[in-house]
This record gives structure tokens, C-alpha cells and sequence, in this order.
């Protein structure tokens, strides 16, 4: 997925496809973006990379690519994460979990809690602070953890649908499996750059938060 924000008009657009050569259709979802807005690369001031967690092959090829328009563009590049994009359109429901498939029988999750969040959910917080991260869950653990502050949560993202267990029977259910919408990375783009947190475009590396199956089954030829 790919969006084009104008910061000074408001005006957007956003493509989706689905394909597996994430490599071929990248840059013409850029050009088509930019084409509708007529708009040219010149006119970008930044770009903000859906960081993962996610697909280890797609994560590699979008960080690519968005690292190519910086260098090209002498522009800044923000990492923004995969599961705080999923959640962000939900949370004037309640607390988020977002969360992704990570294959292997494990699931990807972040919590975003509401600012209305019970005295239960604020003290689970406390004592798993790593609900609040990218990070990387057994389904029957996180489902244990979370079963007793069911009933404020709103729970989306392909790992739901993955997992039943994840399905608590008193939280509100999204049934989205499309992923991070690109233009709400783009908005979350747009703040990180207005407050200065950018990548180092030598260093930046997606959120891959686990290894993949051919790193785990050779770790002697691991590239990261």
C-alpha cells in the first residue's frame, strides 16, 4: 500500500494491491499516487515507512525502496509501526490490541490503551509493559493475559482472525485483515517529522521483531 499526503491541502491518495512482487508494483503505486495529486517526486518533503512488525520479504523491499526516494530525494525518512497504524483508526472505541500473524504459531501485538483505561488495564500495563511494544506473543498466553480486561478492549488485525483463541467473547471485534492503512502511516509520518524523530538512513532497519524460518533454521546465515 502506498499514500500520497499534501500536508498543506489536505488532499490525499491512497492505493492498495495485492501482489507478490512487492519489488515490480512498489514504485509505480508512487508514481500512480503521485500522478493523481499532479504532483512530482521533487514536491515530497519526507517519507514515512511502514517499519513492520510484517512480512520479512515485503519489510525488506518497502524499506528499499523508501531509503532509495530519500537518498534520491535528499529527504527524511520516518519509521512508523505497523500495529500502532492498525490501531490508530480504532481508538475512539477504547484500548487496541492490534495484531498481525506472525506464522509459527505466534502472534504479533501492541496495545494502545485508551486515556479512559481502567485501574485493572493501567496495572496489567505496569506489570507487562511489553503490551505496549511491537512484540511478538504465544495466542494462548496473550489471550490469558488479556481475558480479564476483555470487555474494554477492541481487538483487529489478521492475528485475530488467525488465532480464535485471541476472539475474547466481551471485546468488540474488527473484522479487518487488510493490514496498516498506508495513509495513516502517512499521517503518523507527517507528526514524526513535525517533531523531528527520523530514521538514520544508513542504519534503518525494519521492526522484524522475530527471525525469520530460514534464520532460524540456519543462524549461521543470518545477513542482519
Amino acid at each position: 500500500g502506498v499514500a500520497v499526503l499534501d500536508s498543506e491541502t489536505g488532499q490525499f491518495v491512497r492505493k492498495r494491491q495485492v501482489v507478490t512482487t512487492h519489488s515490480e508494483m512498489l514504485l509505480s503505486l508512487v508514481a500512480g499516487c503521485l500522478d493523481e495529486l499532479k504532483l512530482q517526486p521533487a514536491d515530497l518533503g519526507g517519507v514515512a515507512l511502514g517499519a513492520g512488525p510484517g512480512s520479512f520479504t515485503g519489510l525488506r523491499i518497502g524499506c528499499a525502496t523508501a531509503k532509495g526516494l530519500c537518498y534520491a530525494l535528499s529527504i527524511p525518512l520516518t519509521m512508523v509501526s505497523s500495529l500502532q497504524a492498525l490501531a490508530l483508526p480504532h481508538c475512539d472505541r477504547g484500548s487496541v490490541l492490534a495484531t498481525l500473524d506472525a506464522f509459527r504459531g505466534q502472534v504479533y501485538g501492541r496495545l494502545e490503551p485508551s486515556p479512559q483505561a481502567s485501574v485493572r488495564l493501567r496495572t496489567l500495563i505496569g506489570k507487562q509493559p511489553q503490551l505496549l511494544r511491537d512484540a511478538a506473543w504465544n495466542p494462548d498466553e496473550l489471550a490469558a493475559l488479556l481475558e480479564p480486561v476483555a470487555s474494554e478492549l477492541v481487538l483487529c488485525g489478521s492475528g485475530v482472525v488467525r488465532y480464535p483463541q485471541l476472539r475474547l467473547a466481551s471485546a468488540l471485534q474488527i473484522d479487518d485483515e487488510a493490514g496498516p492503512c498506508p495513509l495513516v502511516v502517512a499521517r503518523l509520518g507527517l507528526v514524526d517529522l513535525a517533531e523531528g524523530k527520523l530514521a538514520h538512513l544508513a542504519s534503518a532497519l525494519p521492526t522484524y521483531v522475530t527471525v525469520s524460518a530460514a534464520e532460524e533454521n540456519h543462524p549461521g546465515s543470518a545477513s542482519e
